[in-house]
């Protein structure tokens, strides 16, 4: 008969007590109030022994007890401490890459579209020098000449007889549109060789000009974008459009007005442009249409990225909301978005809407279209209702000038 040594007896007692107290503590029958009353050393003691506990433990079973606490620990941090390295290297790779997820440009120079068809041997290439020297490049189509047909858009097939039909009635009913310059900011993918077919529809639709610049980095033009690059640039073919309508005028013909228009991140470029005019730097457009717009950059990237802090990681956020706030009060804004738009979510173009000046805002929701065929969903119906919308405006002004003139 073995005889244990007393000495041994505390430890052994300690370690039943502990045994004890964790069955105790995870048992189901264990009232929470009666976890509550345990003093705060013992619930330490229960997962965190002391040093002097685990010298003392010295068979394999309680020091199986005595390093529960810590190998649990491990087994949380470590996949803990994998995921926030995850996560690091995800947000600085998502932040030095930001704007090569944002735009996506087509660096060539495109072709000359009198290549595709004769139809566009009226457009001139022109060169348009940002303030900071960059050299941007844009197409200008000039308006058609009063009373003639307009072509039709045979790209469009079987539908192109019918959209041909209704550019002809838009035509003859709203004749005063040919008077106006339409100066397109497009959207972050592509160059303007990739709205041939927009140009189309605008300028043998309306009569009117159409302008399509390539911000840098784009169509070839010099540089890389960025937000405050593209701003810049959309200002200096304001700039230039505003200039060669100066020069028609000394001319002694009829004076034109600048339509800004913005595609999808163009919509920004719009916005800070009609802000800048109304603040008294250039002339203020007589209106603004924004196809496939959104409230911010900002936004976009958080519906995206909802797990990444966007707002203190973005370069370029494109503020169109906040930007919106000095815009001119009776700016007409025509709003164009699809009901079917995966890029940009509709709730996001209505937050714009609200922050237009609510006295010429118009949203227009056209159902079944996405965020790229806008124009080419419903041709006739898309082009009724920007010609019917320019007319409004141009009249307006026409009754302005009129009273204007009478009370000289």
């Amino acid at each position: 008969m073995s005889i244990v040594s007393s000495n041994r007896w505390p430890r052994w007692e300690a370690a039943a007590k502990l045994q004890g107290a964790r069955r105790a503590w995870h048992s189901p029958n264990t009232m929470p109030s009666a976890r509550l009353g345990m003093r705060r050393a013992d619930l330490c003691q229960l997962y965190l022994p002391s040093r002097a506990t685990r010298k003392n433990c010295d068979s394999s079973t309680e020091r199986l007890f005595c390093c529960a606490a810590s190998s649990t620990a491990l087994g949380v941090l470590k996949p803990l401490a994998a995921a926030v390295g995850l996560y690091a290297i995800v947000g600085g790779a998502v932040y030095f890459a930001q704007r090569k997820l944002q735009y996506f440009p087509f660096t060539d120079t495109p072709a000359h579209p009198a290549a595709v068809d004769p139809l566009w041997d009226d457009v001139k290439e022109v060169a348009i020098v940002a303030a900071d020297g960059t050299r941007c490049l844009a197409w200008h189509w000039p308006a058609p000449a009063p009373g003639s047909e307009p072509y039709a858009p045979w790209w469009l097939g079987k539908g192109s007889t019918a959209v041909q039909r209704t550019m002809a009635t838009l035509r003859q009913e709203s004749p005063e549109l040919q008077n106006l310059d339409v100066l397109l900011f497009h959207g972050n993918a592509g160059h303007r060789g990739h709205r041939l077919e927009w140009m189309h529809l605008v300028r043998e639709g309306l009569g009117c000009s159409v302008t399509i610049i390539d911000y840098r980095g784009y169509g070839g033009s010099e540089g890389s974008p960025d937000e405050d690059g593209l701003i810049s640039d959309g200002r200096a073919a304001a700039a230039w459009l505003a200039r060669r309508q100066a020069e028609s005028a000394a001319l002694g013909n009829a004076p034109r007005r600048t339509v800004l228009w913005g595609e999808s991140i163009g919509s920004g470029v719009a916005v800070a442009v009609a802000a800048e005019k109304a603040n008294g730097s250039l002339e203020v457009p007589a209106a603004m249409v924004i196809e496939g717009g959104f409230s911010s950059c900002v936004a976009m990237g958080t519906a995206a990225y909802p797990w990444l802090p966007v707002r203190l990681l973005m370069h370029d956020k494109f503020l169109n909301s906040d930007r919106a706030a000095g815009l001119q009060a009776d700016l007409p804004v025509l709003m164009l978005h699809g009901s079917q738009d995966d890029i940009v979510p509709i709730a996001l173009a209505r937050e714009l809407w609200e922050a237009l000046p609510p006295a010429g805002r118009c949203f227009v929701e056209i159902e079944g279209a996405g965020h790229n065929d806008l124009p080419f969903h419903d041709s006739s119906a898309w082009l009724t209702t920007v010609a019917g919308f320019l007319a409004r405006v141009v009249v307006r002004d026409e009754v302005e000038t009129l009273n204007a003139s009478d009370q000289m």
